[in-house]
């Protein structure tokens, strides 16, 4: 029972922005798929879809890479701001690069992945700005400041969202709310630099600190597989839609899946704070029954995930998007339990870490990756739209699998393979009933 308390009382800062900003992206749903039609939202979940994976290839992980050079340099000032500006200028260059060859492309198209110039230039404004607030933010909490890096991230996300959503009065269509977005944004990175103004008032480079340049793109790249194998996982789906159906199907699935996301965001936010007191106990005897029950119960919740949405489905559709996405709700419990076998690795796997093997977990997310596709693209052109979810679903049942026998392999705790084996029959045949019933 501590290590119960003790989860949910660690992280109270990281845990309350966290929750601000997942609470605030869902607000947002409803608000945005009642006010621009369904191609619209399309748009935007195309907008911040591309926006996370460009991230990736900003921030480089240096966000993860920086955490021991800044231990490391905890009572030097000057070093610190060394690291924060040259984070700072190497993802600003990194964007104009990649911003630059994408407009070179629009000389030759006019629309690429189903978005005009003036789209992607909004990706671009808005990455620029949210680049800042979150190296900010890295920044801060490594230095153990939660309070003011919690702050940082939830003014700027609240901020942008406020704005967008006034600027709908005025005229409603995804191209305004998007300008409100990115005016939020910039004023939070404004506030972000303010608070940490301090570090770049003692910014200097010289020719000497060139070592710590290189040494920082050694501990940062390698975490850049991981992080791309994981995004493409999230495109995989839209990829194979944008390929097959069109934008009006990618309007309704964005929807869908966002709606899907919630049970998701509850449980890794919980994960979230388990996760220090499940690292710290897992040689002992209660903390092993800790990890491993708290593996089995997630895997639980899914099964019952989807009886809950299967009854609620027609209700939460209607409340989040309107009318015109209810024919569209018996995708809904679909796409949940898709999500969250998906995403099982959030609740285990412990043994890559403990035995330092992490870069099995990269094998596993880009094999994942490609099942998706294969198995994503295979069932929608049989079946329709449903048959990408299906897709997914099955591609999420080999990952767990696979993530969870490697990692039982590197260090035991007992997870129980009967019980996945369980779970995922009865996941599949509450998805054949519900598909056998819409005929």
């Amino acid at each position: 029972m501590s290590l119960l308390k003790k989860g949910l009382s660690d992280s109270k800062y990281y845990l309350l922005a966290n929750l601000g900003n997942k609470a605030l992206a869902l607000l947002i749903i409803p608000i945005l798929a009642k006010s621009v039609g369904v191609e619209e939202f399309a748009t935007y979940d195309l907008f911040l879809l591309i926006s996370t994976f460009l991230n990736i290839f900003i921030i480089l992980g240096i966000d993860s890479g920086i955490a021991i050079l800044l231990s490391e340099s905890k009572d030097d000032k000057k070093q610190l701001s060394f690291f924060y500006g040259v984070s700072l200028i190497v993802s600003a260059f990194a964007l104009f690069i990649i911003a630059l060859v994408i407009n070179f492309l629009f000389l030759y198209f006019d629309k690429l992945f189903l978005l005009p110039q003036s789209i992607w230039n909004a990706i671009f404004l808005y990455s620029f700005f949210m680049m800042i607030t979150y190296h900010t933010f890295n920044f801060l909490r490594w230095q153990e400041q939660a309070k003011e890096a919690s702050f940082v991230t939830l003014f700027s996300y609240l901020l942008g969202m406020l704005i967008g959503v006034s600027f709908l009065y005025f005229q409603t269509d995804i191209n305004t709310y998007l300008k409100g977005l990115i005016i939020g944004v910039a004023v939070g990175a404004c506030v972000a630099l303010y608070i940490a103004r301090d570090y770049l008032r003692e910014f200097q480079y010289d020719r000497s600190k060139k070592e710590k340049i290189f040494e920082l793109f050694k501990l940062s790249l390698p975490f850049v597989p991981n992080y791309l194998g994981n995004s493409l996982m999230q495109m995989a789906d839209r990829i194979v839609i944008v390929m097959l159906f069109g934008k009006y199907e990618l309007g309704v699935y964005a929807l869908i899946t966002k709606l899907a996301m919630i049970p998701q965001i509850i449980l890794g936010t919980l994960t979230g704070g388990f996760l220090p007191v499940m690292y710290s106990n897992y040689k002992s005897k209660k903390g092993k029954e800790l990890i491993k029950n708290f593996f089995h119960a997630y895997l639980l919740i899914i099964p019952l995930a989807f009886i809950v949405a299967y009854f609620c489905k027609d209700l939460a559709v209607a409340l989040f998007g309107g009318e015109k996405y209810i024919e569209y709700a018996y995708l809904l419990p679909m796409a949940l339990v898709a999500i969250l076998f998906v995403r099982t690795t959030q609740a285990n796997g412990f043994g890559y870490s403990i035995q330092r093997k992490t870069h099995y977990i990269m094998y596993i997310t880009f094999l994942t990756v490609v099942l998706n596709y294969i198995f994503s693209f295979a069932f929608a052109s049989f079946i329709g739209l449903e048959g990408v979810i299906i897709g997914t679903l099955f591609a999420g049942i080999i990952r767990t699998y696979l993530h969870t026998y490697y990692s039982e392999k590197l260090y035991r705790f007992g997870y129980s393979f009967i019980f996945i084996t369980f779970i995922a029959s009865i996941t599949l045949a509450l998805l054949f009933y519900t598909l056998k019933e819409i005929g």
